[in-house]
């Protein structure tokens, strides 16, 4: 036995602890000599005490057992996870993240307002709160209405709105019954769907009500007839054209007020268009004679930025011989096509960044007398209504060519896009007889609704899923469904 084993032995034997501070005492001494009290005190338990001391020769692997095997669990998984990635395949090769974003193809050209980049190509997306009518729709009518009925429009799926000379009367779209006359509104003409509201136009004003109140909500003095009436898509501002007062009158939708006149000179200009960012638009001085007077010879178009005041315009004139009646501008504002109609053809015209207009290639031949051109956003297409013709036409407004020539049995009077732009709703008269003709917009297939008389306006309800026709002649409407 080793000389540190003997005194280990030694001390251990004539040490003791002190039941009360745990410090090592003489063994025997009493009082504790460490905290003064007695080592005789009697034992509360025959248990273990709380905090036991270390076991009698127990060695430091066996007091350290447990957090030497959890750091060795820790560090074989981390080691596992080395191993594991160094035998991993291409592991030196790009994240898949990364090399799909680098391989997924771009738009060549920015995609219009409601369109989608996908696969390298901009598609329409359509909202989800609209339609179209169904394949074999259902009619309610004819309504007959007054001998001063000039429009109609519908509020929603149980009402639409009629301009009277005595005022707009709100009619059930079930019955035809009156439910509300506006006399507010004297002498109203046309009805025009601006977001909520009705704007009705009157040879000197504007009324404008609220699609869901039958009370006029403000009188807007023009002091001139309106010729047409276009909002931009913004829904901020409302573009009308002033044929007698050769002007455009730009009307702020926040408080329902013309807040600028833009001048052209001499010229009567009517119909208009105008871009998505409502910096772009254009009219013409065209208009359809009545029937069996010829088409005016000449003609001009302008373009010009409603976004800018009246004095501050660069009014640009191009001169359009054939009378041109009808112009579409595409969402972007880079191209805008003019109907002409004593020409019976297309003209494209490019707009520069300085804000002119060039004429893109040759005219575009259309079937004869085309009157109204309206845009088709899904497939970037415009679809082109011809009176004489009796025909409708499909154009591809990239390629500026014709994809589709839709014969007709009679004259279209009127053209309406579904706003799903899925489908279009023509007015079709023949001989005394009229129907509503439905082209579906992907497939061209063409359906026909018969009508007691001939329809000469047609529009949509805002969700799409009725069509309202009026004979000007007969003065009845119906309600498709």
């Amino acid at each position: 036995m080793t000389t540190a084993t003997r005194l280990s032995s030694f001390f251990s034997r004539e040490q003791a602890r002190c039941p009360t501070c745990l410090e090592r005492i003489p063994r025997g001494a009493d009082p504790c000599p460490e905290c003064g009290e007695s080592t005789k005190l009697p034992v509360p338990s025959a248990s273990r005490l709380s905090i036991a001391d270390d076991p009698p020769g127990a060695s430091w692997l066996h007091m350290h057992w447990r957090p030497l095997v959890t750091l060795g669990a820790i560090g074989a998984l981390i080691l596992t996870g080395v191993i594991l990635r160094h035998l991993a395949p291409d592991r030196f090769a790009p994240s898949r993240a990364a090399s799909a974003r680098a391989t997924v193809p771009t738009c060549p050209s920015p995609c219009w307002n409601g369109e989608a980049c996908q696969l390298g190509r901009c598609v329409w997306q359509k909202p989800n709160d609209v339609g179209h009518l169904a394949a074999v729709p259902s009619v309610s009518g004819p309504f007959p209405l007054p001998k001063d009925a000039s429009d109609t429009l519908l509020l929603d799926d149980e009402r639409f709105a009629v301009a009277l000379l005595s005022g707009a009367q709100i009619r059930s779209a079930r019955t035809g019954e009156v439910l509300s006359l506006l006399s507010e509104a004297p002498q109203a003409r046309r009805l025009h769907r601006v977001g909520d509201m009705v704007y009705a136009t009157a040879p000197q004003r504007i009324y404008v009500f609220h699609a869901g109140t039958p009370r006029v909500l403000k009188t807007i003095e023009v002091g001139s007839l309106v010729g047409d009436l276009v909002p931009d898509p913004s829904g901020r501002r409302v573009l009308a054209s002033l044929p007698a007062a050769h002007a455009v009158a730009i009307i702020a939708t926040e408080y329902h007020a013309e807040i600028d006149r833009i001048q052209f000179g001499d010229d009567p200009v009517g119909p208009l268009a105008v871009d998505d960012s409502g910096a772009r638009a254009i009219t013409t001085t065209g208009q359809v004679p009545l029937a069996g007077l010829r088409d005016p010879a000449g003609g001009a178009v302008y373009a010009f930025d409603p976004s800018r005041l009246g004095w501050d315009q660069d009014r640009v004139r191009a001169s359009q011989l054939g009378n041109p009646v009808s112009v579409l501008m595409t969402p972007d504002g880079d191209l805008s096509l003019v109907a002409l109609r004593a020409e019976s053809a297309l003209v494209p015209l490019r707009w520069q960044p300085s804000g002119a207009i060039r004429q893109e290639g040759d005219r575009i031949p259309t079937c004869r007398e085309p009157e109204h051109i309206d845009l088709v956003r899904s497939e970037r297409r415009a679809i082109l209504r011809c009176n004489e013709g009796r025909a409708i036409q499909v154009l591809d407004l990239t390629q500026l060519t014709a994809l589709q020539t839709i014969e007709l049995h009679g004259r279209a009077a009127d053209l309406a896009v579904s706003p799903d732009n899925a489908q279009a709703a023509v007015a079709v008269n023949s001989e005394g007889a009229g129907s509503l003709a439905l082209i579906d917009l992907r497939t061209y297939a063409v359906s026909t609704v018969p009508l007691g008389a001939e329809p000469t306006r047609v529009s949509f309800s805002p969700d799409g899923r009725a069509v309202i026709a009026l004979s000007e002649r007969s003065k009845v409407t119906w309600v498709i469904r």
